[in-house]
C-alpha cells in the first residue's frame, strides 16, 4: 500500500507531540510524585520496592499482544485510555481506611500498568513500520531527548505545585492532570498513519522460536540481568532524595531538569552515533555508566552535602540517553521483519522478569534496615546490592559481545568447500 501524501514524516512529527502528553502521565504516575503520594500515605520499604518495579512486572502482559486482532492503532489507543483512565481512582485512595490505603494503591497502580502493557509491542510495532531502520537511532534519539526534557519541566512543575498547595492536595491535582494528559494523548495516537499488517496468533512452536536465536537469546539474558538490578535499588533513589538527603519536591523536580536538559543534547547524539557503530556498542557504554557512575554519586550525598547528586543527574543523562534507545533498537534489529511482534513480546517479557525479581530482592533487602541498622538510611542497602548486580549484567553483555564478534570472524574466514569447488571450477 502506498502511504498517503506526507508520510511517514507526518506520523513521525505527530508521534513526538503524542509523546509531549504520554510522557507526563507516565512520569507523574510512576515517577518522584507517586514515590512522594505513596510515601504520605505511609508505604514501608517493600512497598516502595513493589511500586518502583510495577512499570517493569506489567509488562508480563505484553505478550497479550500476539493474540489480539485488529488494527494497531485502534488497540493501542483503546487500550492506553482504558489504563490510564483507570488510574484516577488513585486521587480516592486516601478515603480508604488507613489499612486499605497502600493495598489499595498497588492494586490501581498494577491494574493500569497491566492493561497498559500490550501496548509496549503494538505501538513499537507500528512505529519500527514508520521509521526506516537507518533513521531510527537519530529518530528515537531526538524523540526520547525531547520528551525526557518535558517530562522533567513537568516534574519541576510537579514538584512546585506540591510544596505551594502542601500534602494531599498537591498530589491529587498532578495525578488528575496526569490522567487528563495521558487520555488527550490518545487523541493525536488516533491520528497517525498505520501501515497494514496482517497476523495470527502464534503457534507454540513459532512462538518459542525466538529462542532458538543465539545473539538473541544473549540479549534477552542481559535484559533480565540488567533490568533487575536496576530494579533492586531504583525505586529507592528519589526516596533517598526526598528522606536521607532532606531534598525538597522542587529540588528534586530541579534534579530531573538537569537530567533531561542535559539528555535532550545527549540523547541524539546517543543515537546518531548507534546509527554509525551500532546499538549492541552503544548499550555496553551507556550501561557501564549507570553500573560504575550513578550508584556511588546517589550514595555520596547526605543531608546538607548534595554535590554528588546534582552530579549524577549530567551522569543520569549520560547513561539513560543510550540505554533507553538502544535496548528497543536491538530489539528491533534482531527481529525478522514478519516477527517483529514476536520478538517484541519476549523483550517485554525478559523485562518484566528482570522487574519483578528484582523488586523481590530490593524490598527483602531495604526490609533488613528495621532490624538490623547497618546503614544510615534502608535505602543504602538496596541501592548498593544494584550497583554489584549492574556491574554483573555489563561483564556478561562485554563478554557476549566480544564472543559473537569472535564467532562472526571466524564465519566469515571459514570457507565452506562448495565454495572452493566452485571456485577450482570457475579456475
Amino acid at each position: 500500500m502506498t502511504p498517503p501524501p506526507g508520510e511517514p514524516r507526518r506520523s513521525q512529527i505527530l508521534a513526538i507531540w503524542e509523546g509531549v502528553l504520554a510522557i507526563l502521565f507516565i512520569n507523574w504516575s510512576t515517577g518522584m510524585v507517586m514515590t512522594g503520594y505513596a510515601l504520605w500515605l505511609g508505604a514501608p520499604p517493600v512497598a516502595l520496592a513493589i511500586l518502583g518495579a510495577l512499570p517493569m512486572v506489567g509488562q508480563m502482559a505484553a505478550p497479550l499482544a500476539l493474540f489480539f486482532r485488529g488494527s494497531r492503532k485502534d488497540l493501542s489507543a483503546n487500550l492506553s485510555v482504558f489504563g490510564r483512565g483507570l488510574f484516577v481512582l488513585a486521587l480516592f485512595v486516601p478515603l480508604m481506611p488507613e489499612a486499605w490505603r497502600i493495598p489499595g494503591l498497588l492494586t490501581i497502580a498494577a491494574l493500569s500498568q497491566l492493561i497498559l502493557a500490550p501496548v509496549s509491542v503494538l505501538w513499537t510495532s507500528w512505529m519500527a513500520d514508520l521509521v526506516p531502520d537507518q533513521l531510527r537511532g537519530r529518530y528515537f534519539g531526538l524523540r526520547n531527548g525531547l520528551l525526557g526534557l518535558v517530562g522533567t519541566l513537568g516534574n519541576l512543575a510537579a514538584g512546585a505545585l506540591i510544596d505551594a498547595l502542601g500534602k494531599p492536595w498537591g498530589f491529587l491535582l498532578v495525578l488528575g492532570l496526569a490522567v487528563g494528559a495521558g487520555v488527550g494523548a490518545t487523541f493525536i495516537l488516533r491520528r497517525q498513519f498505520e501501515p497494514p499488517m496482517t497476523s495470527s496468533p502464534p503457534r507454540l512452536a513459532e512462538y518459542i522460536q525466538p529462542l532458538s536465536d543465539r545473539r538473541f537469546r544473549g540479549f534477552l539474558g542481559f535484559v533480565v540481568l540488567f533490568l533487575g538490578a536496576v530494579s533492586v535499588g531504583g525505586p529507592f533513589v528519589f526516596p533517598l532524595f526526598l528522606e536521607y538527603a532532606r531534598m525538597s519536591f522542587t529540588q528534586v523536580g530541579l534534579w530531573t531538569v538537569i537530567a533531561a536538559s542535559c539528555g535532550l543534547v545527549l540523547s541524539p547524539l546517543w543515537g546518531r552515533l548507534a546509527d554509525r557503530i551500532g546499538h549492541w556498542q552503544v548499550l555496553l557504554f551507556s550501561s557501564s555508566v549507570a553500573a560504575l557512575v550513578l550508584p556511588p554519586l546517589w550514595l555520596a550525598g547526605g543531608p546538607g552535602r548534595l554535590e554528588t547528586i546534582w552530579l549524577a543527574a549530567v551522569f543520569d543523562a549520560v547513561a539513560w540517553g543510550g540505554i533507553g534507545t538502544a535496548l528497543t533498537n536491538v530489539a528491533l534489529q534482531s527481529a525478522p521483519p514478519q516477527k517483529r511482534n514476536l520478538y517484541l513480546a519476549w523483550y517485554w517479557t525478559a523485562y518484566a522478569v528482570g522487574g519483578m525479581l528484582g523488586s523481590l530482592l530490593g524490598g527483602a533487602l531495604g526490609n533488613l534496615h528495621k532490624n538490623h541498622q547497618l546503614f544510615p538510611s534502608p535505602y543504602h542497602l538496596p541501592i548498593l546490592a544494584s550497583m554489584g548486580l549492574r556491574m554483573v549484567a555489563v561483564y556478561y553483555l562485554g563478554w557476549r559481545i566480544r564472543r559473537d564478534k569472535r564467532r562472526a570472524l571466524l564465519e566469515s574466514t571459514a570457507e565452506p568447500p562448495s565454495s572452493v569447488e566452485n571456485k577450482a571450477s570457475d579456475a
